[in-house]
């Protein structure tokens, strides 16, 4: 998927219009894929080996993260420096829940995503009252307090030292029991996501993003749609903030650390900009070089160094645009 059609209107959608017809088709969820590819997974957790089976749950745990901050970067137009604390904010969302206030285990886990979305709703509130570049320094600056607190304050947070065994890693289930949870869990979130992103809600966000004069005259207050939008990514970032910190059994300041919004920077970037599969297509490549290719070459960031810079050379619409265009050839060959 490469840059998105904008929707066709309502008049144009007549029987003789295959124009028409097609881009309404690009917006539609292709079941029979999505079915194909979680087969493939799960059969994946199954038959791989150890160190491939957690390579693979990693993978499907950032491409999560990943799609959730493109939903800011390809549609909300906002550029954050601090993603990553709605990530931490989910695994200490269960973690402290558990630990601190003795909640149940399954309650802990449902807390982690609210958690994070109530601080996304604190966080947006404050973000959103700037624009452009002094908005994203205002985002770096709450989760820099964030972390200074998971970081300081040994007795609530652990500190450090982190907090470690209030959950079971993996809630005792075996690595393909658990990678087939999170399957289900992000596939449903993801899907999640493309229905936001192409509902009203969706073209909202899209049109705030593109032109907020022209948005703002159509009615549609930027700060209003902008706080949607940090909600929605809160969320989502805590529900693989949950996943991960569950798959480790413990929870880090680390894991709301700029080296995590880095990483996920790097995955949509990778991936393509202006395309809703871009941090999938990212996790994929960036996750899978860092747990296997780390294993047997030191300098594995090299590669990705250099992966980055040919893509942004020679395909600056990131690996969604190969893949649209590897399509449109496909297309092509078959209409011959």
């Amino acid at each position: 998927m490469a840059n998105e059609p904008s929707p066709a209107t309502p008049g144009s959608l007549s029987p003789g219009n295959s124009h028409a017809m097609t881009m309404l088709d690009k917006y539609r969820i292709n079941w029979r894929l999505t079915a194909a590819l979680m087969a493939v997974s799960v059969l994946g957790l199954f038959t791989l080996p150890p160190l491939m089976v957690f390579a693979l749950i990693e993978v499907m745990i950032f491409a999560l993260f990943a799609s959730a901050l493109n939903l800011w970067l390809s549609y909300a137009g906002i550029l954050s420096f601090g993603h990553a604390v709605y990530f931490g904010l989910g695994a200490y969302g269960v973690a402290i829940t558990i630990e601190r206030f003795g909640w149940p285990m399954p309650l802990g886990i449902l807390a982690g995503p609210v958690v994070s979305a109530l601080f996304a709703l604190v966080f947006g509130f404050l973000c959103v009252q700037l624009t452009t570049i002094y908005m994203a320094m205002l985002t770096l600056a709450c989760a820099e307090v964030t972390y200074a607190v998971a970081f300081q304050w040994f007795d609530f947070t652990g500190g450090d030292s982190g907090i470690s065994g209030h959950v079971p890693a993996m809630l005792g289930l075996s690595p393909s029991w658990y990678g087939v949870v999170v399957l289900v869990v992000v596939t449903l979130s993801i899907l999640a996501l493309w229905r936001i992103v192409h509902s009203p809600l969706g073209l909202t966000i899209r049109a705030v993003g593109q032109n907020t004069i022209r948005a703002g005259a159509m009615g549609h207050g930027r700060k209003k749609v902008q706080l949607i939008s940090f909600v929605i990514m809160g969320f989502m970032s805590g529900i693989a903030g949950t996943l991960f910190g569950v798959f480790h059994g413990n929870v880090f300041p680390d894991y709301m650390g700029v080296g995590y919004t880095i990483d996920g920077l790097v995955m949509v970037l990778l991936g393509g900009l202006h395309s809703f599969g871009a941090g999938i297509y990212g996790a994929i490549v960036y996750k899978t070089l860092d747990n296997l290719v780390s294993h047997f070459f030191l300098y594995w960031q090299l590669v990705i160094g250099v992966i980055l810079l040919a893509v942004v050379l020679f395909s600056p619409s990131g690996i969604a645009g190969i893949v649209e265009r590897i399509k449109e050839r496909m297309r092509g060959g078959s209409d011959v």
